[in-house]
Parts: C-alpha cells; sequence; structure tokens
C-alpha cells in the first residue's frame, strides 16, 4: 500500500495494457504483480481486471485474469471489466461496477508514471481511489517522453470527462 495514504481499499482495480503474442510482459507483467501482492496483503472481496482492448484476439482483462489466477489471486474475485478502451473508460465502467458491489475505495494499479493520470480519471467518477503502482523501468528519456505524453492525455481526459461522467 502507498505509505503516504491511510486509507485501506476496499478492492483493487488492475489497469490493462497491450498483451503481447508470447503472453504478458513488460508493464502488463509488472502490473499483474504488483496487484497480485497487494490482493495478498489486503485480501479484498473484489479485483477488477479493466481493459477491453483486444490484441491478437485477446481481451486485457482475460489476459490479467488469468495471469493473476497464476499467481494464486482465486478466480471468483476477479472481476472482468471488458468495455473500457481508454483509462478514463477503464475509470467509469470500473465504476459501475464498483458501485454495484457497495465499494467506492479501490486500490488503482497501474504503472508509476501512469498513476497521476489515471487516480483523476478515478477521482472523476467520484470513486477515493489509493494508489498501487507498479514500479517502471523507464530511463530518462522515456520518462520525459511518458510524461509529455500522459499531460497531453490529462487535458484529453479533462475535456472529455463531463460526457463520460454523465451518461
Amino acid at each position: 500500500m502507498d505509505p503516504t495514504t491511510s486509507s485501506r481499499p476496499d478492492a483493487i482495480v488492475v489497469l490493462g495494457c497491450r498483451v503481447h503474442e508470447n503472453g504478458l510482459q513488460g508493464a502488463a507483467a509488472r502490473r499483474v504483480h504488483r496487484a497480485a501482492l497487494a490482493f495478498h496483503e489486503l485480501s479484498p472481496a473484489v479485483l477488477i481486471a479493466s481493459g477491453g482492448r483486444r490484441w491478437r484476439g485477446t481481451a486485457e482483462a482475460d489476459a490479467l485474469r488469468d495471469a493473476l489466477v497464476e499467481r494464486g489471486v482465486p478466480a471468483r474475485v476477479i472481476v472482468r471489466e471488458l468495455c473500457s478502451l481508454s483509462t478514463l473508460e477503464n475509470a467509469v465502467y470500473s465504476a459501475e461496477l464498483l458501485r454495484a458491489a457497495g465499494l467506492e475505495a479501490p486500490g488503482l494499479v497501474t504503472c508509476d508514471w501512469h498513476m497521476a493520470r489515471a487516480l483523476s480519471c478515478f477521482r472523476r467518477t467520484g470513486l477515493r481511489p489509493v494508489a498501487l503502482p507498479a514500479p517502471s523501468s523507464l530511463g530518462v528519456a522515456a520518462r520525459l517522453t511518458r510524461g509529455t505524453m500522459e499531460r497531453a492525455r490529462s487535458w484529453v481526459d479533462r475535456r472529455v470527462s463531463p460526457h463520460w461522467i454523465s451518461r
């Protein structure tokens, strides 16, 4: 759990990303590892695998679920969110699932460089997310590039979120 917060998550949401031909690698593998650790530490009743984008026919949420089960997370606690194609959509569709279960303070698992934008999107839905970042291995140049991309995407999220949140 993030040491800067005193809030304990009531669920875990892990955000999807690219599924490679040989399964989960890189960022996706780090996210699954972090989500499994958080599950074993916190034992929430629900873990949402969020991501509807398909890579060679496999939805991100399906690949995340399979990898989480391999790491000892019981399949019965994993809920797949299969509609989202963006971070904002991850937040909107996961919020619907969480609210249906009476939950509102999810532990959010994504890459450390992506966390600020993901938290912002989830907060816009009225949830109280707790950061559970997956550390990345990006070098300085890649971090600068990702940072620039995240700022641009945050700008877009702020403009389109009123439409998504009010649906």
